[in-house]
């Protein structure tokens, strides 16, 4: 578990009492984006083994504090965001990665009841199930008991396909795939998008970016992105990094957003400061039993503790 993991895990039972309205001007950062990847009360094997997430209930009651507490935006916001038009005004933008079947069956119906907008980024091969994650992959195969090893420290899909060469999975995700069906289809998709709900790229297939070389990713970014509004319509090019953005060089974003092929980036580092105007940290929600007051109220705390040692840059 990460420093900023542990400190969270660590001091959120305790951060109730610290009023949010000076943690952020304490730190700065009015502006948040929080994150999740899957709201179920349902078996999830293919994610049991990989991170803890928020039932129904337990996601409500964050969202139910995230928009009393700041104002909920949509991507269409985002530029009078960057242009300085909420200054000072506590707002947020929620967002969903991976494209998982719950964000229709479960998000979206509750997103919708309460009003509150939101972004789902998706992998491209994985729509309408015709492919699984390969971190997914390795939860099924140690919920089947299988040695799955090395498997869970696999950056790539060609590294997992190479250690798991000798375990035979047999027909494990095809079955998977076909029952349970984890991730949405494209005319699920297309009703999120026709009810206001916006959408971006996520890679095709999920990658880890400080392992891909760079004209491949820039070929995740651009396809992923320029597939989703061939098929979708979508107008904003929003691109969030899969798993991490660590790693990403200057050179990069200096490219992607000066070809004018990105509109805005995404990582999930937490509250942090980046260093392009155009590339927003989002707060992790899942991993930990804190709700979402206890784990934004850490997270501003880790920044305040951090900010004499000069920490709260990402440095590329």
């Amino acid at each position: 578990m990460s420093a900023r993991k542990s400190f969270i895990s660590y001091t959120s039972p305790f951060t109730s009492v610290l009023p949010l309205s000076i943690l952020t001007a304490l730190t700065g950062h009015h502006f948040i984006i929080p994150f999740y990847h899957i709201v179920s009360d349902e078996d999830c094997p293919h994610i049991r083994h990989l991170y803890s997430f928020k039932g129904v209930k337990a996601f409500e009651k964050d969202l139910d504090y995230l928009a009393s507490a700041y104002k909920p935006i949509g991507a269409a916001d985002l530029e009078d965001v960057l242009a300085g038009k909420y200054k000072g005004k506590k707002i947020m933008l929620l967002t969903f990665d991976d494209g998982l079947r719950q964000m229709y069956d479960v998000v979206a119906p509750i997103l919708l009841r309460k009003g509150v907008p939101a972004v789902f980024f998706l992998n491209n091969d994985f729509i309408d199930n015709k492919g699984l994650m390969f971190r997914y992959k390795t939860s099924l195969m140690k919920e089947a008991g299988m040695d799955t090893g090395k498997l869970f420290t696999a950056e790539n899909e060609q590294e997992f396909d190479f250690l798991a060469d000798e375990i035979n999975v047999g027909s494990l995700f095809d079955d998977f795939l076909r029952g349970y069906k984890p991730y949405m289809t494209e005319s699920q998709i297309k009703s999120l998008v026709s009810q206001g709900f916006a959408i971006g790229g996520h890679s095709l297939r999920h990658p880890f970016y400080r392992s891909t070389p760079f004209e491949e990713q820039l070929h995740n970014t651009y396809f992923s992105i320029e597939d989703l509004q061939k098929r979708f319509g979508v107008k904003e090019k929003l691109f969030a990094f899969p798993f991490t953005d660590d790693g990403v060089t200057h050179e990069f974003f200096d490219k992607v957003f000066e070809e004018g092929r990105v509109d805005f980036t995404f990582g999930g580092a937490g509250i942090k400061n980046d260093v392009h105007p155009r590339q927003y940290q989002r707060i992790p929600m899942e991993g930990w039993a804190a709700g979402a007051e206890q784990t934004l109220k850490s997270e501003y705390l880790y920044y305040l503790l951090r900010m004499p040692l000069m920490k709260n840059t990402i440095k590329r």
